[in-house]
């Protein structure tokens, strides 16, 4: 499913739904159902296509329909860190999770080196209302398998602020790193930044769409710090080993995507069970519901969407099944895959048997997601690479980049080295990166 289904409207719809259309549908679900009750796709198991039949069997027999991937989330995490995580993650309102966002971004502007160091009274207002929050996640931080509230069984309607919440902690380390840097403490400016890519590698591990995006904005926003606090005149041959360290770990510990292609796919059984038991409303926006309601095209789209419903969801397993299989290998090796997906919904569409669901909800956005993931792992294994080369000891053989499938290229000069972007996605200036002593004991 895409990031897309974040901004869903809660589960306050279903209710209102059951109303809208031609008819009632079976439901099997009842007038008190709950977000977690689609989780077990009661409709879609009972479906005889063997198209969707077949594929549910086998996604049940290997553990990865939703409830059993719940299930395998729990056991692999820990539960003690609960306690912990409710003191950072909760009692913050979406809106406002959402307004901070939007409003610090532009502070890390990638155009604009030297401004990300700079501590404004906006900046100190945001470190200040975040910091107590901050110190109680720095211990979650330090918990490879924490458990956060990832609601698989909820799906559609889970709550997403956890992960904006995580996100604007993050940028709460990045102007503490500013602070610091402000006042020369390097070593306490360095150990922020690695706090705020602590962030991204615990939300790299969770499967879920929008935590590996919140990942992907974290450590780009990082990366733009860090070239900051490189430039600082007290910064240090210890503090340039000690980022070494860190994103070493951080490239060691990535995950495959297979995981979280696994789970996105349960997103995605949950929203076709939600439609499927008559609740189309539930899935649009207010926004969406309105305006369709206000055309007419509600009823219409909704009729649509159910007498293909079957050929819809036969169309995103069959989807799903190549995206998963494919994802142990590096992105240069599955893109020509991804773009047959797309090929085969602009046929659909150009035939008359679009399907609707997967082609405008669910699949809309798997390639470019797929493609940003691949950036983000390439440009942090180029931003390792440029510092073991500085710190004298580059790798035997560079790194084959996960996106062109080409390897890294750095270019080593006195006294400093340079790391190219080019061939990723966007404008990424050259990294520079000072050959510097160690401090001597």
């Amino acid at each position: 499913m895409t990031c897309r289904s974040v901004f869903f409207i809660a589960f306050a719809l279903l209710a209102f739904s059951l109303g809208c259309g031609s008819g009632k549908p079976a439901d099997p679900y009842g007038p008190d159902a709950t977000a977690e009750d689609f989780a077990e796709l009661r409709l879609s198991l009972t479906v005889n296509d063997p198209r969707v039949k077949d594929e549910l069997e086998r996604l049940q027999n290997k553990q990865e329909l939703p409830v059993q991937l719940a299930e395998a989330y729990r056991a692999r995490t820990e539960p003690t860190s609960g306690e912990q995580i409710v003191k950072f993650l909760r009692g913050r309102d979406p809106d406002y999770v959402d307004a901070a966002l939007t409003e610090t971004a532009h502070w890390w502007d990638i155009k604009s080196p030297g401004r990300e160091l700079l501590i404004d009274a906006q900046g100190q207002d945001f470190l200040k209302k975040w910091n107590v929050q901050r110190t109680a996640a720095r211990a979650v931080l330090l918990q490879p398998r924490a458990r956060f509230p990832i609601e698989m069984e909820q799906g559609t309607f889970a709550d997403p602020t956890w992960i904006g919440t995580m996100h604007c902690l993050a940028r709460a380390e990045l102007l503490e790193a500013a602070s610091q840097a402000s006042q020369n403490n390097m070593s306490e400016a360095v150990t922020a930044a690695a706090y705020a890519l602590a962030y991204a590698d615990q939300l790299n591990q969770a499967p879920s769409l929008a935590a590996r995006n919140a990942a992907v904005a974290i450590r780009e926003e990082t990366f733009v710090t860090l070239r900051a606090l490189m430039r600082h005149p007290q910064f240090s041959g210890d503090s340039q080993r000690t980022l070494e360290t860190v994103l070493q770990q951080t490239v060691q510990a990535w995950p495959s995507d297979a995981e979280l292609w696994k789970a996105d796919r349960a997103f995605g059984l949950h929203f076709l069970e939600v439609i499927r038991s008559g609740n189309f409303a539930s899935v649009l926006t207010r926004e969406e519901y309105d305006a369709m309601m206000a055309s007419g095209e509600f009823g219409m789209l909704q009729s649509k969407i159910m007498r293909s419903l079957t050929m819809d969801q036969a169309f995103y397993l069959d989807a799903m099944r190549d995206v998963v299989e494919s994802s142990e290998k590096p992105y240069h090796e599955r893109a020509a895959g991804l773009f047959a997906i797309s090929d085969a919904l602009n046929q659909a569409e150009s035939s008359g048997s679009f399907p609707t669901i997967s082609g405008e909800f669910l699949l809309s956005e798997i390639h470019a997601r797929s493609a940003e993931f691949s950036k983000d792992k390439t440009r942090t294994v180029i931003w390792l690479t440029a510092l073991q080369t500085a710190n004298g000891h580059p790798p035997a053989v560079m790194p084959i980049s996960d996106f062109s499938g080409k390897p890294i290229v750095i270019q080593e000069e006195p006294g400093r080295v340079i790391a190219s972007f080019e061939g990723l996605p966007g404008e990424i200036p050259n990294l520079e990166v000072r050959k510097l002593p160690l401090n001597e004991m």
